[in-house]
């Protein structure tokens, strides 16, 4: 008879007990990896903010001010404008800029420093910041802004269509330099004011970009030219200089060939004469292609299928003030050919301009 060991009872094992305690570590570790990873709200990625600090006398009390700011325009007093970055380097987002007071206290805190007089009220009606590539010395920032006067009557005095350009400083900080780019509005506000540069007529339009398309017939002693262009800025009508750029489409047809070319963003210059006329000198670059008429050229090198060209042009041209519609001109354009070498190097000739604007 054989005699086995006695073996204790196992005791059993409490299953839902054990089960539970691992769940609640598995909870924990999520929690504790969710907030160390926790994925951004959606906010996040569709937008961001730049906060501008204004450097300004902290003692100014902008509701002592006699002029009253109205900030009409559709963003939050507090938000100079929107633009577009990117968010870690690879998203584009909208980027608000925002001040570190409201624009209108800005003002009327400006107004107080410069001890104005005057009361009324000041409507903020536009204000756009924009990055103008056109002009090759203007290129940059720009503040492109429209407001009102009234007097302490409520009768309108003066209305400014404003163009503003601020050199900015070598490797100065974005909150840095827009806080300037708005502390010199609110400056050139407020001495317009007090020296009571007033505009008698308002501005009859609605304060947007204006399309302008136009074109130059072109007479040559052999044949013709046309260049076209189209544009879309500012008004400039309140200005006495400006200067403005854009491409054109150019076609030249000889008595031997023909061209057509794109004009690397013409670089004009006006001048206001009168109420009714102004004068516009320009210069550009072209690159282009050439076509010959067969029999005039007993041999053509490859290099003379291309067309390379410099030009000048000036002008006098009928566009009132806060014109919309048709306008022209006439003038001279004098023209330098490097490419094809098988033309007159230098061609003079005489334009008509016809062009229409619209507000």
């Amino acid at each position: 008879m054989l005699l086995h060991p006695i073996v204790p009872p196992i005791k059993s094992l409490n299953y839902k007990r054990l089960l539970y305690c691992l769940l609640v570590v598995i909870v924990s570790l999520n929690q504790a990896w969710a907030q160390k990873f926790q994925i951004p709200s959606i906010e996040t990625f569709i937008s961001d903010t730049l906060n501008i600090d204004v450097i300004q006398d902290s003692s100014l009390d902008p509701s002592s001010s006699p002029i009253t700011v109205i900030d009409s325009r559709i963003l939050d007093g507090s938000i100079l404008g929107i633009r577009q970055t990117k968010k870690y380097r690879y998203i584009p987002v909208d980027q608000y800029l925002a001040l570190d007071q409201s624009l209108s206290d800005l003002f009327q805190a400006q107004f107080v420093q410069d001890s104005l007089d005057l009361a009324g009220t000041l409507h903020l009606s536009k204000l756009i910041l924009w990055t103008d590539n056109s002009s090759i010395k203007q290129k940059g920032l720009c503040l492109s802004a429209y407001t009102t006067f009234y007097d302490s009557l409520d009768q309108p005095v003066s209305d400014w269509i404003w163009e503003m350009r601020v050199k900015r400083e070598k490797k100065e900080a974005d909150t840095l330099y827009l806080g300037r780019v708005v502390q010199e509005f609110a400056r050139e506000q407020s001495r317009v004011i007090s020296e009571k540069d007033f505009n008698s007529e308002f501005y009859p339009h609605l304060f947007r970009r204006q399309l302008m398309t136009w074109s130059e017939i072109i007479y040559f002693s052999d044949g013709f030219g046309v260049n076209a262009h189209f544009r879309l800025d500012f008004p400039p009508d309140q200005e006495s200089k400006w200067m403005r750029g854009s491409p054109g489409l150019f076609y030249r047809q000889s008595d031997n060939h023909e061209s057509i070319a794109i004009g690397g963003k013409d670089q004009q210059w006006f001048q206001r004469l009168s109420p009714q006329w102004i004068t516009q000198f320009s210069g550009t670059y072209r690159f282009g292609f050439n076509n010959f008429e067969r029999g005039h050229f007993t041999h053509l090198d490859y290099y003379n299928v291309f067309y390379i060209n410099l030009s000048a042009q000036a002008s006098i041209e009928y566009r009132p003030v806060y014109h919309n519609g048709l306008y022209g001109g006439l003038g001279v354009y004098a023209g330098y050919n490097i490419l094809p070498t098988v033309i007159p190097e230098t061609e003079i000739g005489l334009f008509l301009r016809i062009g229409v604007l619209l507000p």
